[in-house]
């Protein structure tokens, strides 16, 4: 389904993103329409599952100074068993079925190197793993999470 966003929710969104704790008011003061109005589209959005308004952890604050991605080749017949097994992993944040030479993409987060090494040990144990491929992020260079419409 494809929901149509008009210039006032794109707005809405735009000011959100900047920061989820905005008060309604100050959306309304910004945009000259009614708290009303506001807190009602900021509603449909939420319903309609456009936007989610979530805390996003700094991990590196948290202690997760290794991160980065790992990209995994599996046996094709045990893709199933693959995925169920990386979802039971916390330290792993991000799971994407790929085409390409690669079946999965995931991010991961760890605290130390024994925490990275146990993490790649598990995945590499997983019945149907044939290959990983692990990169550490030495700088994130941009990471946006912005949306124009």
């Amino acid at each position: 389904m494809n929901l149509q966003v008009d210039d006032i929710d794109s707005q809405i969104i735009k000011i959100l993103n900047s920061n989820g704790r905005t008060p309604n008011t100050e959306i309304a003061n910004k945009l000259k329409l009614s708290e009303t109005a506001i807190r009602k589209r900021i509603k449909k959005l939420l319903d309609d599952e456009v936007i989610q308004i979530v805390a996003v952890v700094n991990q590196e604050k948290m202690g997760y100074v290794f991160r980065g991605n790992i990209c995994i080749k599996t046996d094709i017949k045990k893709i199933d068993n693959v995925k169920n097994e990386l979802n039971k992993i916390d330290r792993i944040w991000y799971i994407a079925l790929l085409t390409g030479a690669f079946d999965f993409d995931i991010e991961f987060s760890a605290k130390s190197q024994e925490e990275l090494r146990m993490l790649i040990d598990r995945i590499n144990k997983i019945e149907g793993v044939i290959k990983t491929d692990v990169s550490i992020r030495l700088q994130l260079l941009r990471n946006r999470n912005d949306w124009e419409k």
